[in-house]
């Protein structure tokens, strides 16, 4: 019989919480630490069904190594247990208590299995978080050497260190930005090909589409990948009131951003054919 274990990520700890018997929970913690989530594989009764919030890189490890072990593991949004939380009425927030939250919604929801992001994908999502990061601080820097520039007086050496800093940054985001796309041309070469045929999407949202998307291989309808990214209408309808505000915006900003670039892009060509 399938057991669904609820764990609770934090950064060092892991709490971990399954039924034993009708309305008796076992609740153990584990250290974040590979040695620890082995502890934590090896405590899991047979045919466990593991339910994690999706946080960043925290949970990065442990779902890494629960799909190493052939462990049946659910990744879902932390909204979705919010939500379940005010469904349950639920007042007490500590980890042991999220953990049997999430142990509970598994078994009422039944969530879909997750599937674990090829090692490519994963070069690709941390190259391009640092390459995000790079970009922010070289803004920065711009922002700061512009604002210097009025200045009756200006110190020569820390003008000189701005520009050095813009230069290297700059190098950095080349360098970075060749091995995006390398990696994507190699490894998505099919996705790259029909995503660039499209007016205005340029290598650059396509290989962010790659990324975000994993590779397109986990959306069923075009529906489901436009919610996902966060361009969907919000749909508001109430009696006689039937209005649309605006767009979801859940998802990657940046990306949408891009999007919102592309499309200004597309639709110029349009307008102005060559």
């Amino acid at each position: 019989m399938k057991t669904y274990v609820g764990i609770d990520v934090s950064k060092d700890t892991l709490a971990v919480a399954f039924l034993t018997a009708p309305d008796t929970w076992k609740v153990s913690s584990f250290a974040n630490s590979p040695d620890g989530i082995r502890r934590l594989i090896n405590s899991l009764p047979a045919e466990a069904h593991v339910v994690v919030e999706a946080t960043g890189s925290y949970s990065v490890l442990l779902t890494y190594l629960l799909c190493q072990a052939k462990i049946c593991l659910s990744v879902i949004n932390p909204k979705q247990s919010h939500h379940f939380g005010k469904m349950q009425l639920s007042v007490t927030k500590t980890d042991e208590s999220d953990s049997i939250l999430l142990a509970r919604y598994g078994q009422m929801a039944q969530p879909p299995l997750y599937e674990m992001d090829s090692e490519i994908m994963m070069y690709l999502r941390q190259k391009r978080t640092l390459l995000r990061q790079y970009k922010k601080q070289q803004r920065s820097l711009a922002n700061l050497h512009h604002s210097f520039s009025p200045l009756p007086v200006k110190d020569d050496q820390v003008q000189v260190s701005l520009q050095q800093m813009l230069a290297h940054f700059q190098t950095a985001i080349n360098v970075l930005t060749a091995e995006i796309q390398a990696l994507t041309k190699q490894h998505f070469p099919d996705q790259l090909r029909r995503l660039t045929s499209i007016v205005g999407i340029s290598t650059t949202v396509a290989t962010a589409l790659i990324d975000v998307t994993g590779g397109f291989h986990q959306f069923h309808s075009a529906k489901a990948l436009a919610k996902y990214i966060g361009v969907v209408p919000i749909i508001y309808q109430s009696g006689k009131s039937n209005q649309t505000r605006g767009i979801c915006k859940t998802g990657d900003p940046q990306l949408r951003a891009m999007l919102y670039v592309a499309s200004c892009r597309a639709a110029g060509a349009v307008g102005n054919p060559a």
